[in-house]
């Protein structure tokens, strides 16, 4: 009888968790959805946290080589324009076992988190990796990029989304 108890209580619990969530879409032009992000400290990372700047979201895993360059481009970005964009990492599966060791074996200190539960990565309808998000200082998506060239200018992203 109480296993019973235990399983009831347990799915009541999901369920209004999960009636609380809001569905959302995503638009350029319309607010960015929520993250589902944990921090390797497990802190939940949000966009309301980095409200009032523009944000670069990118989407990575840690098998795809072209990722790790793209962390390396934006942490080189990040380094020589202090200040002129706030970067959020979203890793999604495979991740690696420790965000830590993983971000300092890369040389990246940019804020890294996991979407262990694919929430994120369902809201942002991603579907390789990297993919990158553009959003103004007001929340608002301004631009989608999918993959990596050599040759990206990421200022010319990041000026998009400076207005």
């Amino acid at each position: 009888m109480t296993i019973k108890r235990v399983v009831l209580g347990t799915l009541m619990i999901t369920l209004v968790l999960l009636s609380g969530c809001k569905e959302q879409t995503l638009a350029v032009g319309a607010p960015a959805p929520d993250l589902a992000v944990i921090d390797a400290n497990e802190q939940q990372m949000t966009l309301q946290q980095v409200r009032g700047k523009p944000v670069v979201v990118e989407f990575w895993s840690s098998t795809c080589g072209a990722c790790l360059v793209m962390m390396k481009a934006w942490q080189k970005y990040a380094d020589d324009h202090p200040g002129k964009m706030q970067f959020i990492g979203v890793g999604i599966e495979p991740h690696p076992e420790n965000l830590t060791d993983f971000a300092a074996q890369l040389g990246v200190k940019l804020p890294l988190g996991l979407d262990q539960l694919g929430i994120t990565q369902e809201r942002y309808q991603v579907m390789a990796t990297p993919t990158t998000f553009f959003i103004d200082r007001h929340g608002v998506l301004k631009m989608v990029h999918l993959g990596y060239s050599s040759g990206m200018d990421l200022d010319h992203y990041v000026n998009l989304i400076q207005e």
